[in-house]
């Protein structure tokens, strides 16, 4: 705070979601930043770098427009603008970045359909920061199950955003929501869920402090102590002055300063030096990183804290396998809001994958071999007097798979050849 032209800062009372009372003396800003959710991700040494690997892996989904009857891709579509630019500063990767980040730290995403003025027409898209959105409290807490008839009324409530910023007001209809952990938990506001983030906060400070307490060992290591012995041998005035002048140099100290010093005194030397390794601090965060990586469900084998070695082949499995289980499950809850909001009364849909990836190579072989076995049955089945509709069954193909799409008929075949 400026006061009288100094920046003095004054102890403030605060208050948290959790009920803690706090007097800070360093402002409320600091205290706020140290204890958001937010700030942890963004300056938090093993959080930080373990959500941009998480968000970057995630930004990389390859997104199309299909419509969702005859599975035929759209080669173009006015969402297709719309989502490969959603705003002057931002690409698609950029915007799937930042909303897995937040989602992630606040548990909650959110994006906000900006619209032209004056019409229901898209023209940009904005992930806000669910930490700065105010709701209307006490209109959250009446129809806490409405019927559908009622959506438009709970949808119509607008809320206030970054109220010491923009202090921007927008209606609930004009903003999406994405949840890291299931919603509809929050008794009193249906759009809050949990951050994962929160049960790992005392993980987060351990190794916080342990790095400071290092980073204080270091600073202050390899001091020592002189004591005083009994007796011994004095100097005189001259010949102390003789050996000062024959043992001194002044090398890694400021001028006039030496490095030696003589006394009459008969003094012993003790190293106050602290080994490191004994105080456990490397220990202590590498087992509390793993649980914050956990959380992530990032695989030991993909993500590492503490340089685990594994093997490439197993590497490249896990980091297929989390692909497939974690980011495409994901990517496909992401795309299911968006369309519901993007596509409402259309029969187009955002489709996305991470197929096209290098990694991902590994996967299309083993597809196509699976393809290769199924038509190779299928053949022999058909062969065997096997009807086409059964056939099809044992194959595990799609039930009105049209047989005349996928293989050419027999006499065909030898025609051809």
């Amino acid at each position: 705070m400026n006061f009288l032209g100094l920046n003095i800062k004054f102890p403030t009372y605060s208050r948290n979601k959790n009920g803690e009372h706090i007097y800070d003396i360093t402002s409320f800003n600091d205290w706020c930043d140290e204890y958001s959710n937010y700030q942890l991700g963004l300056k938090h040494a093993i959080l930080s770098p373990a959500l941009l690997f998480i968000s970057k892996l995630y930004s990389q989904a390859e997104i199309k427009i299909q419509n969702s009857t005859t599975k035929v891709i759209l080669k173009t579509h006015e969402h297709y603008s719309l989502i490969k630019k959603p705003n002057y500063n931002q690409t698609l990767s950029d915007l799937l970045e930042t909303l897995m980040f937040t989602q992630i730290v606040n548990g909650v995403g959110v994006i906000w359909k900006k619209k032209t003025f004056g019409t229901e027409k898209i023209n940009s898209l904005y992930v806000l920061d669910f930490e700065l959105i105010e709701f209307p409290d006490e209109k959250m807490k009446k129809g806490k199950y409405p019927n559908a008839s009622n959506e438009s009324t709970r949808t119509s409530i607008k809320i206030i955003y970054d109220k010491n910023g923009e202090n921007l007001d927008i209606p609930l209809s004009d903003l999406i929501f994405f949840y890291d952990m299931p919603n509809g938990m929050d008794r009193d506001n249906p759009y809050n869920a949990p951050s994962r983030i929160d049960g790992v906060r005392q993980e987060l400070w351990n190794t916080k402090d342990s790095s400071l307490a290092k980073s204080i060992i270091i600073k202050s290591n390899g001091k020592e102590m002189i004591s005083g012995q009994k007796a011994g041998f004095p100097f005189t005035p001259d010949e102390k002055i003789k050996v000062e002048e024959n043992t001194n140099n002044n090398y890694g100290l400021g001028a006039n300063r030496k490095r030696t010093l003589v006394t009459n005194a008969s003094l012993k030397w003790q190293s106050m030096h602290i080994i490191m390794r004994d105080l456990g601090h490397d220990e202590g965060i590498k087992t509390d990183a793993g649980i914050i990586l956990t959380a992530l469900h990032l695989p030991r084998d993909v993500y590492s804290i503490d340089g685990a070695k594994s093997t490439y082949k197993n590497a490249n499995q896990s980091l297929v396998s989390y692909i497939q289980n974690e980011m495409q499950s994901i990517l496909e809850s992401t795309l299911q809001t968006l369309n519901l909001h993007l596509f409402e009364g259309s029969n187009n849909e955002f489709i996305g994958s991470y197929n096209h990836l290098p990694v991902m190579l590994a996967f299309k072989t083993i597809k196509i071999e699976n393809a290769k076995k199924q038509g190779e049955a299928l053949t022999a089945l058909r062969s065997a007097g096997i009807s086409d509709e059964d056939a099809i069954e044992l194959c595990g193909l799609p039930k009105g798979t049209i047989l005349s799409e996928l293989i050419l008929p027999t006499s065909n075949q030898e025609q051809n050849e």
